[in-house]
């Protein structure tokens, strides 16, 4: 054991030791800069938990269902354990850049796979303690709550991601066990995070469908009874429901014994993770490390293809494919746009159950109230400025090209159509996740076609906006010295400023929420246009009149 903890403190160490240096932050200043922006952050999503967190409480009191907040949270900790192991499994376990020099040391395969799942583990708790643990502090102040729902609390947020952690840790395992097999390597990782993906997909939308011998009376009642959703899906996650029952209950033997089922579960999950793992991953980590090399193509070039082929579609398209054939840039920077929308979405499913009568209750109540307001416009571009805070295209538009980026300056193309024609993928994706938001807003909400249409052309403006910025921040602080892809995503200081760009776009919507109140939603929608337009045309005249002198930095 005792080098499972000294190779988990290597590892933990190669990720975040130096950080300020690998994210190209050098100076004191620049020290005291990025620090400050961290705790800006903090605040703020602090901030936003608690206000939504007070808020939805609040309401629940009212009704008498406090108790379903509790199952809320933890079910948004399941959600995000998922969706972050879904993003980073894979490479934490077979992409990083020491893995081709544990093989030759004298370490057993359990301590290497100990080791990185405490990683994985310890890297999801910075952002699930923060969604989890202050909610549920909160909701134990605002009922009153002793000190056994504090304890209670803690082990809670502690033991509910490690389960999905480790299922989905062995779907990749057992993904990446055919590496061996195949000779294009980064083919094959392509393909296995899309595998991966669909499995999870699949595995959610099945769990929509569960329990379909119930009655519609007892599905409503079901959906409108305190723990509703936790009921929908504890049969395929038990610990679940074991661990709202013990946050719900006055009872301290009722609490342990709850806690000690989990915990038992957990355990025999953890024992049978080891046992496959011990089996597979290394068959997975050889075969990524040492498989075949690329193949030969044998494809003739057509040199009438590249004549009469448009320069704005070979440059777009030379960007769809680097982040297309490299697994970590598909899975970091394209994949999101669509996969973080979906799965959201399909967790509200699973919530409130696609069965008839849960969602017919949820449009009645909709259907009486007035949807088609500013409020609820305000909202929905709210959630789709969540939403585009992961696309990270435009942000690592230059520093994908590393070395290479430096070519920008030679080639017979104007500076200011590259810079363009560079955003164009990231204004793209923008809009696959407007249209899928839109989407489900509109089967929800059955808002009219007109209100749609200025959301789409308001949310795109945005889009471009968020894009052209991004770009003008990597052209400004270009990560170009890098040793892995990895690296150009994960130690990248720069991809903070897609999260305070959209966390400044939430913060306007608010102000302009509470300023314009109940105003005109068509009226609405125009100020939040002619706004973001007027800022879009600043940022776009911003980068052709200073496009030489954004581009010094690349050397």
């Amino acid at each position: 054991m005792k080098k499972v903890v000294e190779l988990t403190k290597i590892f933990l160490k190669n990720s975040f030791a130096d950080m300020n240096m690998k994210m190209g932050i050098s100076s004191t200043k620049s020290k005291i800069v990025s620090n400050l922006i961290y705790a800006i952050l903090l605040v703020y999503f602090a901030g936003i938990i608690l206000f939504l967190s007070y808020n939805i409480i609040d309401g629940l009191k009212i009704i008498h269902q406090e108790t379903t907040f509790i199952g809320m949270i933890l079910f948004m900790v399941l959600g995000i354990s998922v969706i972050q192991t879904i993003f980073s499994s894979i490479n934490i376990l077979y992409f990083t850049k020491d893995n081709e020099y544990l093989l030759p040391l004298p370490l057993k395969p359990y301590q290497i796979i100990l080791a990185r799942t405490n990683v994985m583990l310890i890297a999801e708790y910075v952002i699930i303690f923060l969604i989890g643990l202050i909610p549920l502090i909160l909701y134990g102040i605002l009922t009153g709550a002793g000190v056994l729902f504090y304890i209670t609390m803690v082990l809670a947020v502690i033991l509910m991601p490690i389960l999905p952690i480790l299922l989905i840790s062995i779907l990749v395992m057992l993904i990446m066990s055919f590496a061996r097999l195949t000779k294009n390597k980064n083919k094959f990782q392509l393909i296995a995070s899309l595998i991966l993906i669909v499995i999870i997909i699949g595995v959610s939308l099945s769990t929509s469908n569960m329990k379909d011998d119930m009655s519609n009376e007892e599905m409503a009642q079901m959906v409108v009874q305190a723990n509703g959703m936790i009921e929908l899906v504890k049969g395929y996650f038990p610990t679940l429901d074991y661990l709202v029952e013990a946050l719900t209950s006055n009872s301290i033997t009722t609490a342990i014994i709850e806690i000690l089922k989990t915990v038992g579960i957990t355990i025999l999950g953890f024992i049978i993770y080891m046992a496959i793992a011990q089996k597979i991953y290394f068959k997975g980590l050889v075969g990524n490390l040492f498989g075949g090399g690329a193949k030969k193509s044998n494809k003739k070039i057509n040199q009438k293809e590249y004549t009469d082929g448009k320069l704005y579609k070979s440059y777009i398209g030379k960007e769809f494919k680097i982040l297309i054939r490299n697994p970590v840039f598909l899975m970091q920077c394209l994949l999101p746009a669509i996969l973080i929308p979906i799965l959201m979405i399909v967790m509200v499913f699973i919530g409130i159950n696609s069965e008839e009568a849960g969602m017919d209750q949820l449009i009645q109540e909709l259907n009486n109230m007035q949807t088609n307001s500013f409020i609820i416009i305000c909202i929905i571009l709210g959630v789709l400025q969540f939403f585009t805070m992961f696309i990270y295209i435009s942000i690592t538009a230059i520093s994908r090209d590393g070395e290479n980026a430096v070519f920008i300056k030679y080639i017979p193309v104007p500076l200011y159509k590259q810079f363009i024609y560079k955003i164009m993928p990231n204004i793209i994706m923008n809009i696959v996740t407007i249209i899928i938001t839109l989407g489900v807003a509109q089967y929800i909400l059955h808002l009219p076609i007109i209100t749609l249409i200025l959301l789409f052309v308001v949310a795109t403006i945005i889009g471009i906006l968020q894009s052209i910025l991004m770009l003008i921040v990597d052209l400004k602080r270009p990560k170009l010295n890098w040793d892995s892809e990895y690296a150009v995503v994960k130690q990248n200081f720069n991809l903070v400023f897609p999260v305070l760009l959209s966390m400044i776009n939430i913060a306007i919507i608010i102000v302009l929420a509470i300023w314009l109140g109940n105003t005109n939603v068509y009226i609405g929608l125009i100020i939040f246009g002619i706004l973001f337009g007027v800022l879009t045309l600043i940022a776009n005249r911003y980068l052709k009149k200073n496009q030489y002198n954004l581009v010094e930095k690349i050397i």
